[in-house]
């Protein structure tokens, strides 16, 4: 009995590991398909992809596909570069979101929540949610519907939606980026390679490796 039970603790531990977030990392890396991935068409032109699986935040995958997009620019000696195809949201420059840890609930401090009934209406969500994370220095809250009055004696009532299909869509980005020589000409789809590098690098938390040297875009 004590044997199944360990063998338990370790399939759900894998699983989970599984169905984690993933953090800034290469694809392929550690036989894991999630990550980020480059590859040059021209001398110019690049394509750089970062996928993450079910549980990563699309604001870590914006993040991500947009620092991948500066190391490759500055791995190519391009002072800036150009989104022609694709779109993030450039707003997580200016955030202050750690993207990659493990846990966001590290940096975000969240009252605990009072046993006791409570009025109807907005309220904090509840710290144990997974991967709770603090978007630009919001508080996610959701709204409590109104209390449904029970009928005494009437036992509660299950609903269960039945699975099917192929599950959520992985979130991912994939974007055409194009090298420029200059800063000139810069537009809301170009950014400056060393401000997005130095913006994004010290929140951008990248997995354990044995090296932190990212992959260089590969060439077809």
């Amino acid at each position: 009995m004590f044997t199944k039970t360990i063998a338990t603790l370790i399939a759900a531990a894998a699983l989970t590991a599984c169905v984690g977030p993933t953090p800034y990392r290469a694809a392929g890396a550690e036989g894991n398909n999630f990550g980020y991935a480059s590859s040059k068409l021209s001398d110019q032109l690049y394509r750089v992809r970062f996928t993450g699986s079910t549980r990563t935040p699309l604001r870590w995958v914006d993040a991500f596909v947009l620092y991948r997009s500066a190391q490759v620019a500055k791995e190519a000696g391009a002072p800036a570069f150009k989104i022609v195809e694709g779109t993030i949201d450039a707003t997580v420059l200016t955030g202050d979101d750690v993207f990659g840890q493990g846990s966001p609930l590290v940096d975000v401090e969240v009252s605990q929540m009072s046993r006791g009934p409570q009025i109807d209406g907005d309220r904090a969500a509840s710290a144990h949610a997974p991967y709770l994370q603090r978007m630009a220095g919001t508080m996610p809250v959701f709204r409590a519907p109104p209390r449904t009055p029970m009928v005494k004696g009437q036992a509660p009532t299950f609903i269960y939606i039945p699975s099917g299909g192929a599950g959520p869509a992985l979130p991912g980005r994939s974007l055409l980026v194009e090298l420029r020589s200059d800063l000139q000409n810069m537009d809301a789809q170009t950014f400056a390679t060393d401000d997005v590098l130095a913006r994004l690098g010290p929140r951008i938390k990248s997995a354990a490796q044995s090296t932190d040297a990212p992959l260089p875009a590969s060439t077809i």
